[in-house]
Parts: C-alpha cells; sequence; structure tokens
C-alpha cells in the first residue's frame, strides 16, 4: 500500500498521475462500448482505478482521482456529461470507500452496490437538471445494468488487483 506521507512527492506524483491516465483511458475505451449499450448505461471500467486507489493509496488520494475525472468529462463530452459523472462518481466513491473499509464484502458485492450508488447519483443530478422526477422511471433499467456492470468490474478488479497489489 502506498502511503503519500512515507513516499517521495515524485514518486507519489508519478502514480497518481499513471492512475489519472488509466482511469482517462478506460473512461475514452467505454465510450466506445456506450454506443451499443441503451441510453445512460456505461460500464464502469474507469471505476476499477478509483477503487484500486481506495484499496492501495488512500481515501483522498482516490477522491482527488475521482473529481479529476469528472473535471476531463466535463472538457471532453461537456456540461450536463461533467455534473452526471461528478454526481454518479462521488455517489459510488463514497459508497465504495465506506463498504471498503467498513465490511468484509467481496469486490465483486461493492462494486455493484457502487455502480448502483453511481447510478443513483446520476439520476439525481439529471432530476436536478431537467426539472423533474419523472427520470427516476429509468431506474429499474440502471439498477439491472448496474447489477450486470458491478459484476463484470468486480471481477477484473478481482482478477487484476492481486497484480496491482504487489507493484504498489
Amino acid at each position: 500500500m502506498i502511503r503519500p506521507e512515507r513516499i517521495s512527492p515524485a514518486r507519489y506524483a508519478a502514480v497518481m498521475g499513471l492512475l489519472f491516465a488509466a482511469a482517462a483511458a478506460l473512461n475514452m475505451l467505454e465510450s466506445i462500448f456506450s454506443a451499443f449499450l441503451p441510453a445512460g448505461i456505461r460500464v464502469g471500467l474507469s471505476n476499477i482505478v478509483i477503487m484500486t486507489a481506495i484499496l492501495c493509496i488512500n481515501l483522498p488520494s482516490a477522491a482527488l482521482l475521482v473529481l479529476l475525472k469528472a473535471a476531463m468529462v466535463l472538457m471532453t463530452r461537456g456540461f450536463t456529461a461533467g455534473v452526471m459523472s461528478l454526481c454518479g462518481s462521488l455517489a459510488a466513491f463514497g459508497i465504495t470507500a465506506l463498504l471498503f473499509r467498513r465490511s468484509g464484502c467481496s469486490y465483486i458485492l461493492i462494486s455493484v452496490l457502487g455502480a448502483i450508488a453511481h447510478s443513483a447519483g446520476q439520476l439525481c443530478a439529471a432530476s436536478l437538471l431537467l426539472g423533474t422526477v419523472y427520470v427516476f422511471a429509468y431506474a429499474p433499467v440502471l439498477i439491472i445494468a448496474s447489477v450486470v456492470t458491478g459484476i463484470c468490474t468486480g471481477i477484473v478488479l478481482k482478477t487484476v488487483f492481486p497484480l496491482l497489489e504487489t507493484r504498489f
């Protein structure tokens, strides 16, 4: 586990830069997949990086990655996408951080619950942006998609994390 206070600022900056680059690349990659999925559904690959940061570094560093990822979405896809990304990612981050730190839940369950929280955060943002509660009618579709994508990202994290853990 990397403790920012125990490593050089240069190494910490390098690790954070690599994690942000990985999150950005995965976010762009999942944009390709989202073209084949129903509206509003994304795979959530970049959340693997956030979960890795929670597990390997610390919560403030993971939160910084969430903010940087949302800023990147804002700059590349516009205001609405940026707000949706920020709200969804903050909700997912909160649930994921709480569960990783306070429970013995599996990576897959935490990933599924994080994906559901992400969808809930995005629905709240959409409701505020559009000024209507009717967006919540889409919740069942997003919950089903969140379970499927959460299982997928949880399996990837479970597979990849032991390899990453030895590098950190």
